[in-house]
C-alpha cells in the first residue's frame, strides 16, 4: 500500500501524478551537486588569480633585484632588504590586490649575486564558499652580477625622451622622502610619501641604466652615449660622446611641458647614429669598425598629428634597414602611442611596455644588457 491508496478518487489521482512525475529530480540532483561543483569552479579561477599575481610579484621582484645588485658591495643585507621591501611594498599597494609579508623577503648573496624570497596572500573569492579565504603566494629570483667585467662591444647609443606635458603627471608608484614644513627654509624636517612623476621615473630609469655603463666602461673607451628630447618640437640634443656623464646631466635637467611630435627627435638620433664618422670614432678609440648602433625610442602618450606617426615610423624602417637597433619603451602609454612604439622596435623583444616605475626602470636595464651584452642576468 502506497500513501496515495487511502485517499478520495480525485486526491489519489493528483498524488500519483506527483509521485510518477520526475521533472523535479534534475533540480533536486542540481542542488545536491552544486556545491562541489562550485567549489571546483572557484579552485579553478582563485588558481588562475593566483597564478596571475605569482607574475605579477616575479616582475617586481625581478625588476628590484636588477636596481638592487649595483650595490651588492657596498651595502649590508639590512640595507638591501629596506631596498628590496620598500620597492615590494609600493608595487603592493598600487595593485590592491594581496598582501605583502615583508618579514618573509629573505636575501641568500652568494658570489655578487642575490637571491631573495618573498610571500604574499591573495583574498579568495569563490573559494570561501569552502572556508579558505586567503591562498599564499611565494615567489623566488636570483641575480647574478656580471658587470665586474668590462664591456668588449663598442657601441654609439642615442637616446629619444618624451618630455611633453603629460610626462608632468603622477604614476601610481610611492616612495619616502624629506618633507619640510617651511620649504624655503628648510626647517622642521619631516618623513613623507610622494607619488614619482613620470618624468622623475625617466630620470631614475636612465640614471640606473648609465649608472651599468659607467661600470662597464670605466675607462669611456667603449661606449658613445647622445640624447634628444622631444615635445610639440625637438629640443637642444646632447651630442654623442664618450662616457655617461653629459647624457645623464641632460636627462637630469628635463622639463616636462608642450604637446607631442617625434619625428624630428627621432630623425636627429638616426643621423647622429648613422654617418660613418661614429665607425671612425670608435676604431680610433677601440679598434672597432663596426660598432653596434642603437636608438633608445620612449614616449608616454601619443603624436599630436598623425602625420608625425607615419613619418616617424619612415625613419624607424630606414633606421632598420640601415642595421641600427631601435628599442622603444611604451610608458603608460595609450593603444595609439603603442602601436607607433610596436611598429618601430627592431624586432618583438625589442618593444617594452612599462605600466609603473619598477617596470620602466627593468626595461631601461634589459636594454642596457642588451646593448652591452653584460652577463648580468636573473634566474628564476
Amino acid at each position: 500500500m502506497n500513501a496515495c491508496t487511502t485517499l478520495k478518487t480525485t486526491v489519489k489521482s493528483l498524488c500519483r501524478r506527483f509521485m510518477m512525475d520526475r521533472a523535479g529530480n534534475i533540480a533536486m540532483t542540481f542542488a545536491i551537486v552544486s556545491i562541489p561543483l562550485l567549489g571546483a569552479m572557484g579552485v579553478g579561477i582563485d588558481y588562475i588569480r593566483a597564478l596571475n599575481l605569482h607574475r605579477e610579484i616575479q616582475g617586481s621582484l625581478d625588476a628590484a633585484l636588477v636596481a638592487a645588485i649595483k650595490d651588492v658591495d657596498v651595502k649590508d643585507d639590512d640595507t638591501l632588504k629596506k631596498t628590496l621591501t620598500d620597492w615590494l611594498a609600493a608595487e603592493a599597494s598600487i595593485s590592491d590586490s594581496y598582501t605583502l609579508d615583508t618579514d618573509s623577503v629573505v636575501i641568500d648573496r652568494t658570489n655578487k649575486g642575490i637571491t631573495a624570497t618573498v610571500r604574499a596572500s591573495m583574498g579568495t573569492s569563490f573559494l570561501r564558499i569552502l572556508g579558505r579565504d586567503t591562498v599564499a603566494v611565494a615567489v623566488q629570483a636570483s641575480v647574478i652580477d656580471g658587470t665586474s667585467v668590462e664591456t668588449k662591444n663598442p657601441f654609439s647609443m642615442y637616446l629619444v625622451l618624451d618630455r611633453s606635458g603629460s610626462m608632468a603627471w603622477d604614476t601610481d608608484t610611492t616612495y619616502q622622502t624629506t618633507c619640510y614644513t617651511n620649504t624655503y627654509k628648510k626647517t622642521g624636517a619631516y618623513t613623507c610619501t610622494k607619488k614619482y612623476t613620470k618624468i622623475e621615473s625617466l630620470k631614475l630609469a636612465v640614471g640606473m641604466m648609465v649608472d651599468q655603463f659607467v661600470t662597464l666602461d670605466p675607462d669611456e673607451k667603449y661606449i658613445r652615449l647622445g640624447a634628444v628630447s622631444y615635445s610639440d618640437k625637438a629640443h637642444s640634443a646632447e651630442s654623442l660622446d664618450w662616457g655617461t656623464t653629459k647624457v645623464h646631466e641632460y636627462v637630469e635637467a628635463l622639463i616636462a611641458d608642450g604637446g607631442t611630435a617625434s619625428t624630428n627627435a627621432f630623425k636627429k638620433a638616426y643621423n647622429s647614429v648613422k654617418p660613418t664618422s661614429e665607425n671612425n670614432a670608435h676604431k680610433k678609440k677601440n679598434g672597432e669598425e663596426n660598432p653596434g648602433k642603437y636608438i633608445v625610442f620612449m614616449t608616454d602618450g601619443d603624436n599630436n598629428d598623425s602625420s608625425d606617426d607615419t613619418k616617424t615610423k619612415s625613419w624607424c624602417d630606414k633606421a632598420r634597414d640601415d642595421g641600427i637597433r631601435v628599442f622603444s619603451i611604451a610608458f603608460m602609454a595609450p593603444s595609439k602611442g603603442q602601436a607607433l612604439l610596436k611598429s618601430c622596435a627592431t624586432a618583438t623583444e625589442d618593444y617594452f611596455e612599462a605600466d609603473n616605475t619598477a617596470s620602466l626602470v627593468a626595461a631601461f636595464e634589459a636594454i642596457g644588457q642588451a646593448s652591452s651584452k653584460t652577463p648580468v642576468r636573473l634566474t628564476n
